[in-house]
């Protein structure tokens, strides 16, 4: 699609290049940078000259597809939201992305979208988990207290350190096995183990 021909190996070289620059900032301030800003520098570099909108946009495009075509959902994980949506709670996710559009079709490939009233990302609000101003949004979107949710997370370093200090429940789900501590209200190895624990809070 680039008007000025480009080998893959070169993108992924440039693009390697951004994203230790990039990640950098992202997780020493909790800030996000959204994909249309890394991928107009990308290809302002490979390309030499500031691209045009519309080359932006479908590249973007392709990037959303492709990182949407290889998702995967956990095995627990529709039984789990079938057994939270039969008591009508409200569902949402808070997710560290640099594109909205890449979460919310993932979860339509996997076909979890429907359990879900809210997708909140770090690209839509600007900050990333674990800084608490993501899990304010959310709450404050969701007309909801901290007393009255539960956070559930699969990152110590994001998902604990970010609820706890806001007032959540928080129940980490980690498979590993091994000693480890946790800060986390709940523990378990798998959504399946923490689903009884789930339907009681």
């Amino acid at each position: 699609m680039l008007p000025t021909p480009a080998s893959g190996d070169t993108l992924f070289r440039i693009y390697q290049q951004g994203y230790k620059v990039n990640h950098k900032i992202r997780s020493r301030h909790h800030v996000e940078i959204p994909i249309q800003t890394w991928m107009r520098e990308l290809l302002t570099r490979v390309l030499g000259t500031y691209p045009p909108n519309g080359l932006v946009l479908q590249a973007i495009g392709a990037i959303v597809k492709r990182r949407a075509a290889n998702a995967v959902a956990f095995k627990d994980a529709r039984p789990t939201l079938e057994k939270l949506a039969k008591r009508r709670l409200q569902l949402g996710i808070i997710s560290n992305v640099s594109s909205h559009e890449v979460a919310v079709e993932i979860l339509r490939r996997v076909r979890l979208h429907n359990y879900f009233d809210s997708v909140i990302t770090s690209a839509q609000t600007g900050i990333r988990k674990p800084d608490p101003g993501i899990f304010l949004y959310a709450l404050g979107q969701s007309n909801l207290k901290p007393g009255e949710t539960v956070h559930i997370g699969d990152s110590e370093a994001h998902d604990v350190r970010g609820a706890t200090p806001v007032g959540m429940t928080t129940v980490l789900v980690r498979s590993k096995q091994g000693p480890f501590h946790s800060d986390a209200d709940y523990q378990f190895p798998s959504l399946e183990r923490a689903s009884d624990l789930l339907m009681s809070l």
